[in-house]
């Protein structure tokens, strides 16, 4: 082998920068910073195409208001999100290697807990309950009987729009729904569209 790697340099230099990709792929790269978590989380289709709930999420590069990005809702170890609450987190960011799918994805870690602070009971926010972007189109799983919940996770008060929210979920291919907090994680939904 070393006689083949001094007559052969190319080989060599393949070699040598193979085991450097190797070591190189073995570390893993981490950044500690603070990210702004928005009061309520956003649907979006996971890996594999299911709709599910994400947080809308602001890293310390993203300075407009508009410039969020979104960590799957259970994603950050260690942080118990609690809807109706905006925060302020640090967290580490870093690679980690997943050996069952053979593949690395971004691990988040809570280090603590800057600021937890309860918005207004007037606040409102838009969420899809139904829409052809999603597989099920249908957000919302329950009944007027047994309640609502979106996508299985949150609770919705409905009162007087049970019934519409009923119809509009049979009849209509795309319905949304504006809500507000109602405390101890439910929504309450004010207005559908």
């Amino acid at each position: 082998m070393k006689i083949f790697l001094k007559k052969c340099p190319i080989a060599s230099l393949l070699l040598v920068s193979i085991v450097a990709l190797v070591s190189c792929m073995e570390e893993t790269p981490m950044k500690e910073e603070v990210i702004s978590v928005q009061h309520y989380p956003i649907v979006k289709n996971n890996d594999v195409d299911n709709p599910t709930l994400w947080l809308r999420v602001q890293f310390s590069h993203q300075k407009g208001p508009d410039e969020w990005s979104e960590i799957a809702i259970h994603d950050i170890e260690g942080f118990n999100y609690e809807i109706g609450n905006n925060y302020e987190l640090s967290i580490r960011k870093e690679e980690a290697y997943h050996s069952a799918s053979d593949m690395y994805y971004v691990k988040y870690t809570l280090l603590s807990e800057i600021s937890k602070e309860p918005v207004s009971s007037n606040t409102t926010f838009e969420i899809p309950l139904k829409s052809s972007a999603y597989n099920p189109t249908n957000l919302v799983y329950g009944s007027v009987e047994l309640g609502y919940k979106l996508l299985g996770e949150i609770p919705i008060i409905c009162t007087s729009l049970c019934n519409d929210l009923e119809a509009d979920l049979a009849t209509n291919a795309e319905v949304a729904g504006v809500f507000r907090h109602e405390g101890d994680g439910y929504i309450k939904l004010i207005q559908l569209k």
